[in-house]
């Protein structure tokens, strides 16, 4: 039974590291189209540069689709190695919940790290409805949508492991 569930874990990883790899040609795409737009439309420079890519800054509420895109491809560049780690803990037959809560707790603090210069959105949750924060997260409609849904993910993260 293990084996099965140790089987069917490495598959689906396997296929989500793919899935995640494949996205960030996308997203830089997309990024790179956005920012084209944006810096045309504002030549005198308002923008600071951090490495490749605008860095995620406080002042979002502007372009929520732009916070969106930045936090993917930060977690996307980042994600493929950490899952690589823990596909070879599973095939070396390491202990599967210890592997999977390792996994779990990598991915938290790369979305953590992403996503620490928001404190607008996290102000923003606090004064939803738990009705509206769960239709949010399980449709979200849109780039704000997504940010919310990723905050509140960190956010029961951390409330599972007080």
């Amino acid at each position: 039974m293990v084996d099965n569930e140790r089987s069917l874990i490495i598959t689906r990883l396997k296929r989500y590291k793919a899935s995640v790899e494949s996205k960030e040609n996308r997203l830089m795409e997309e990024l790179s189209i956005l920012e084209q737009k944006e810096n045309f439309r504002n030549k005198d420079g308002l923008y600071e540069v951090e490495g490749e890519f605008k860095d995620i800054k406080s002042d979002i509420y502007n372009n929520p689709y732009e916070t969106y895109l930045l936090a993917q491809v930060k977690i996307v560049k980042v994600l493929p190695s950490i899952i690589e780690k823990h596909l070879g803990c599973l095939e070396n037959e390491h202990d599967l919940d210890m592997v999977l809560e390792s996994l779990e707790f990598e991915i938290y603090k790369i979305k953590k790290e992403v996503y620490v210069n928001i404190k607008e959105w996290e102000d923003l949750i606090k004064h939803l409805s738990d009705s509206l924060l769960m239709e949010i997260e399980n449709n979200p409609k849109g780039p704000g949508d997504f940010i919310i849904k990723e905050l509140c993910w960190i956010r029961d993260y951390e409330e599972r492991w007080r």
